[in-house]
């Protein structure tokens, strides 16, 4: 199972699409999903997107499908109204996001199902966090996230700063089988490029 969250959308949704001829499972969080729940036709309020690549993130959820699998779309999302660590959090059936509202994290209902997903994996690529987990109210979605590869049986491989970050904030580098500094340069190794360093 490969979890790719994150805001930098145009340059993982090339990374995706080989992801999705090579594994099983592909869990979008972050702004990444935003634009993924676009093009199932969501609301995401005024949520970070980028329209211009929804044919893109329909071809990933097709190229998954063709291969008997998925790409799970959040059914439930944290919202608030401002970007910020004090602002009211709200937990919302992804189809009743308000014009107003900024997706900040993954629902619980989400969330579970992730979890369930990868506890049954046998090797877990992760990414980036599913949602600003720097502010409390937003960071049960990478929390939930974070034990279940910790808890899981599967061999699991993790890169990038902020996912650095979130792990440590949990507490489970212990439970992380590796652990990359690189975050775009860890995708591109998994999607097949050749960087210069090799």
């Amino acid at each position: 199972v490969a979890i790719v969250a994150g805001s930098k959308v145009s340059t993982q949704l090339t990374i995706l699409q080989s992801l999705a001829s090579k594994v099983d499972g592909l869990v979008v969080g972050g702004g990444i999903a935003n634009t993924f729940m676009l093009a199932e036709g969501l609301p995401i309020g005024k949520s970070l997107a980028e329209p211009d690549l929804l044919n893109d993130a329909k071809a990933v959820i097709a190229a998954m499908k063709a291969r008997g699998a998925a790409v799970p779309i959040p059914t439930d999302v944290v919202c608030a109204k401002t970007f910020a660590a004090d602002a009211p959090a709200t937990v919302k059936a992804a189809k009743d996001v308000a014009a107003d509202d900024l997706i900040l994290d993954i629902g619980p209902q989400t969330a579970a199902v992730i979890a369930a997903q990868l506890k049954a994996a046998g090797t877990i690529v992760w990414n980036g966090p599913v949602g600003v987990f720097e502010f409390d109210a937003f960071a049960k979605g990478t929390e939930t996230i974070a034990r279940a590869i910790a808890d899981s049986s599967a061999f699991s491989i993790a890169g990038g700063g902020d996912t650095l970050a979130a792990i440590a904030k949990y507490g489970i580098e212990k439970d992380i089988g590796y652990i990359s500094t690189g975050g775009g340069a860890f995708l591109e190794v998994l999607e097949g490029k050749t960087l210069p360093a090799f």
